[in-house]
């Protein structure tokens, strides 16, 4: 029979005045996860020759050649996907699918779960699970009352597969792009009139690249262009936004962008693109959200009591906050503090509150600060985009 998470030292509990609750919980056989991962779908959405690593393994990696891709692996050594190198397996973390490949005996944690645990014996896990209330520390082998443990990134999450600062192509899209960068998935639009060339990993011309863009809305009848050189709202989406220009014929052209991830398009003082919560918008508020997992959204013009329940970039529910209590998109949670975000605040008013203002400086200066590191694809001209507000 398997031993349980070993026990800590009652006395030395009490001498460092930690209340720790620990538990020895039974250990279930159970199957080893089975989540499909498919180069050949990933693959293609990224640039010729990058290597990624195989989430199912710690020392496997995958080489993308476009449509196609071949299979190797570092022996004993693990994969760093960053550096496409194999290193000392005590010099990286791995996480994996499969909880034994980093380490073939002994206790590890679920990749899934923060109340579960798996005993690794010669490669093989035995899954266990801790007490209500307790979450596996595996640090010190044990469960743990309140330890605190969030998973937030996942076997197959593309930023526990492909290097920081590669490029991935939205399928879809021929516009959009995102970017693992510090641990996050962020999303990016090439500028107006380009399209995300996943091959070379980069914005070019429209005619060098073999997409055809399904996310480009039609026009509604009542948006039209009225000057060259001015940024109007695609009349459809809260951060979408046609750019006028002009053709050779004195003819209005209109070319498609969208603001970048958390903004929203103003059509004021020319067009900008705000924060969210600065915007009030009648269309789906959830663009760009939950793309990887479920998010909130303000709803327009409620209060600041409900929110919208967002998958893929679209409602999927409503709810709202208890009684007296505001829903915060910022932070993801209901509080007690009044949230007067313009977005949802009642009322048809379109200037921001002090307080709004404030939080949106705070929130843009933190933006800026990470921004500012991020990659961007490499593009071939200059282009018009929308100021930032």
């Amino acid at each position: 029979m398997f031993k349980s998470p070993r026990a800590l030292d009652f006395n030395a509990l009490l001498s460092t005045l930690l209340l720790i609750t620990l538990t020895s919980p039974q250990l279930v056989v159970v199957a080893q996860s089975t989540s499909e991962f498919i180069p050949e779908e990933l693959c293609p959405l990224l640039p010729y020759d990058t290597k990624i690593k195989d989430p199912r393994f710690c020392n496997v990696y995958i080489d993308c050649y476009n449509e196609t891709s071949t299979t190797d692996n570092c022996g004993a050594q693990f994969f760093n996907r960053n550096t496409g190198e194999c290193v000392d397996p005590l010099t990286i973390e791995c996480l994996s699918s499969d909880p034994c490949a980093k380490r073939p005996t002994g206790f590890v944690d679920d990749p899934y779960s923060c109340n579960y645990y798996y005993y690794c014996a010669n490669g093989k896990g035995t899954r266990g699970e801790c007490s209500a209330g307790l979450n596996y520390n595996p640090e010190t082998s044990n469960c743990v009352r309140n330890f605190p443990c969030e998973k937030t990134m996942l076997p197959e999450d593309y930023c526990n597969i492909v290097p920081e600062g590669v490029f991935i192509k939205v399928p879809g899209s021929c516009e959009a792009y995102q970017v693992c960068w510090q641990s996050q998935l962020l999303n990016g639009t090439c500028p107006p009139g380009f399209y995300y060339d996943s091959y070379r990993g980069g914005c070019d011309y429209p005619s060098h690249v073999d997409c055809r863009d399904t996310s480009i809305p039609d026009a509604p009848e009542d948006v039209k262009c009225t000057q060259a050189g001015e940024f109007i709202s695609d009349g459809v989406s809260c951060d979408g936004y046609f750019y006028c220009g002009v053709n050779a014929d004195e003819e209005f052209t209109m070319t498609h962008g969208r603001c970048p991830v958390d903004r929203f398009f103003d059509a004021s003082e020319g067009g900008q693109c705000a924060p969210r919560t600065d915007i009030k918008c009648s269309h789906d508020r959830c663009v760009t959200l939950g793309m990887d997992y479920i998010q909130m959204a303000n709803e327009n013009s409620d209060g600041c009591n409900g929110f919208l329940l967002c998958q893929s970039g679209k409602t999927i529910g409503r709810a709202s906050c208890p009684e007296g209590q505001y829903f915060d998109e910022w932070s993801q949670l209901c509080v007690e503090r009044v949230i007067d975000f313009v977005a949802c605040a009642e009322g048809e008013g379109s200037v921001m509150g002090v307080a709004a203002q404030t939080r949106s400086m705070k929130k843009s200066l933190k933006s800026r600060a990470l921004a500012s590191s991020v990659p961007t694809p490499p593009i071939l001209s200059p282009v018009l985009t929308p100021r930032n507000a």
